[in-house]
This record gives structure tokens, C-alpha cells and sequence, in this order.
């Protein structure tokens, strides 16, 4: 994408699935997306999808609407009371990986009333249905980093997990993994419980096994501060868009071991050395046990994630949205 500068004031619409004050991957991203349009001179307003009607479209000059599905009533509102008005689609990981696969009815109808897709990553565009991905763009996620503390101790033992307890996550695998490892590893496991009893299990894995601590739902802060001290923090997901904790991993500077996944490699490319297979904790335990003891290779990891950083920068993303605006 070309440099775009000169975009007229626009007042954009961003339809989320969930609440603001949410701590869900979308309202993240709303929130994201927001400060920069804002920042670039746009009035933007985020509504809950559920909570959007006629009235509140109809002075919009476009609409970003998160996730084809779960959005798909409010993008069908803003498409019909405000045909003049531009609608693009911020496909989730959902969308790609689950509804989509499965014919999703809702899905297939916000894509085609949609003028853009938008992914976060390059990768996510092959589970893109053909007849639209004429319509798709990429806009790399960027992560804006708060002040941390610079004097965090490093512990070369200890991985973070970050994400909510979540089947799809697969956030137990790591203590399948650790099962085949020594005493010296240590793990924190940061989300709060998705899943229904997945906190009851969490707790009794805490209370079985001292290297294993769920600390449940963190705020921003903490949980990035439990990453920057960790050796590597680790990504179990079966599927995924693109998650925000590789994203902020990559910023830190700190090392991902990753499900050999869409989301993943289109964040960390393809060449990456810290993917396992995604029904291999053998193959998670012997990366984990490989940066525990194998400094050149915990360099090399380290050398790749700088490498990475320039994809998620904010200048990136804004220059994508405004693209995407102004065309």
C-alpha cells in the first residue's frame, strides 16, 4: 500500500461484538483502530453491534465492522440505510477458521454486502472463499507499547501463556508438555475462564504441579510484564487470526513458541524456527527444552522476533485504514 496522507475528515462507525470495557481480543482491536483513526484528524464512535440501529448509522461515513458474524445485523443495517457509505469487514479468527469452513450463512452475506475485507495477517487470506477475495486486504495489527519497568528480572526457566481459557486455544497443552520436562521449568497461564469449568481444571493443575501457576485475568500491564521476564512466552492455538500476545511478544523482544498455525506464521513468517505442530506437545517440551538450554538457539529466536517488529509498527496500520478509507 501506497502512502496516504491527505484523507478527508470522515466520522467512521466501528461495530464490535462486545462491550468497551471488555478485555475480548475484538474490543482490543476496536480500541486500536479507534485512536488511530482518531489521531489522523477522523471523528470515530464504537458501538456494540447488538446496540446499533438506522439512527445511529445514518451520519456515518463508514463503518469498520469486527467480525462478519457476530457484526453481521449491524453491517446489514449500515448497507441498507446508508448505501453511499463505505463497509468494511474486519474478518476475526472465528470467522476465517470456524464459521467460514462450516458455510456460515451470516458470514457469506456480510461479505458480499462488504466494499473491503480486512485481515491482520497474509497468511489468513488463503482461508479467504474465492468469489471474495478480490475484496480482501491486509492490514498488519499494530502494538503500542505502555512504559515498563526496566529492571524486571529475567527468569530463564519460565514461559508465559497468555489467552483466555478457551478450547480452541488449547491452553492445557502446555501442561502436557511440561510433563515430559524437569523440575527447573516454570510456567504462568494468564486469561480468565471462556470455557465453562476450564477455571476448575486450571486451579487443580496449579495445585498438583508447583511449576504450573494459573494467574487468571490480568490487566494489560501485568501480563505484559510477566512476558518481558520470561525466556519465551508460548502459543497453543488450533486456530487463530492473529493473536494480540504474539503481536506484543514480538514488540518485547521476547522469543514466541508457536502452533504451526495460519495466524501464527502470518505473524511470524514463514521461515520461523519456533513452531511445533499443533497435536505435538513432545514437540512444544522440546522447543521449551531447547531455549531453556540451548543459548544460540534462544539468540536465533531473538534475532528472528526483531525482525518482525517493522510489521507492527503504527504507521503501518494507520497508512492500511486510511488506504482503505480514502479508496
Amino acid at each position: 500500500m501506497g502512502a496516504v496522507r491527505n484523507v478527508e475528515p470522515m466520522n467512521v462507525i466501528i461495530a464490535s461484538p462486545y462491550a468497551t470495557d471488555s478485555l475480548n481480543g475484538n474490543t482490543v482491536t476496536s480500541l486500536r483502530i479507534a485512536r488511530l483513526l482518531e489521531g489522523a484528524g477522523h471523528s470515530v464512535q464504537i458501538m456494540q453491534s447488538s446496540e446499533i440501529s438506522a439512527e445511529s448509522v445514518k451520519t456515518n461515513d463508514a463503518m469498520i465492522a469486527l467480525h462478519a458474524k457476530k457484526s453481521a445485523g449491524a453491517a446489514q443495517t449500515y448497507y441498507e440505510n446508508h448505501p453511499d457509505g463505505k463497509l468494511i469487514v474486519f474478518l476475526t479468527g472465528t470467522d476465517l477458521y470456524e464459521d467460514l469452513p462450516n458455510g456460515c450463512p451470516e458470514c457469506l452475506a456480510t461479505m458480499d454486502s462488504a466494499d473491503a475485507l480486512v485481515v491482520s495477517q497474509s497468511a489468513s487470506l488463503d482461508s479467504i472463499p474465492e468469489e471474495f477475495i478480490s475484496k480482501a486486504h491486509v492490514v498488519y495489527k499494530s502494538i503500542v507499547m505502555p512504559e515498563l519497568a526496566a529492571d524486571v528480572e529475567f527468569d530463564a526457566n519460565l514461559f508465559t501463556v497468555v489467552g483466555h481459557l478457551r478450547a480452541v486455544k488449547q491452553p492445557f497443552m502446555i501442561v502436557e508438555a511440561m510433563k515430559l520436562l524437569g523440575e527447573s521449568v516454570r510456567v504462568k497461564s494468564l486469561g480468565g475462564e471462556f470455557d465453562a469449568g476450564s477455571a476448575e481444571i486450571a486451579n487443580a493443575y496449579s495445585q498438583n504441579d508447583a511449576r504450573y501457576e494459573w494467574l487468571g485475568e490480568c490487566d494489560y500491564v501485568e501480563a505484559l510484564s510477566w512476558m518481558q521476564r520470561s525466556v519465551a512466552t508460548v502459543n497453543t492455538s488450533l486456530s487463530e487470526g492473529g493473536a494480540n500476545s504474539v503481536g506484543e511478544s514480538i514488540m518485547l523482544g521476547v522469543p514466541v513458541l508457536a502452533s504451526r498455525i495460519e495466524g501464527n506464521v502470518g505473524m511470524l513468517g514463514d521461515s520461523y524456527s519456533g513452531y511445533f505442530a499443533v497435536d505435538q506437545p513432545s514437540e512444544l517440551a522440546s522447543l521449551m527444552l531447547r531455549v531453556m538450554e540451548d543459548e544460540k538457539f534462544l539468540n536465533q529466536l531473538k534475532t528472528e522476533i526483531l525482525e518482525r517488529q517493522g510489521h507492527f509498527v503504527a504507521e503501518r496500520e494507520l497508512e492500511g485504514w486510511l488506504n482503505l478509507l480514502k479508496n
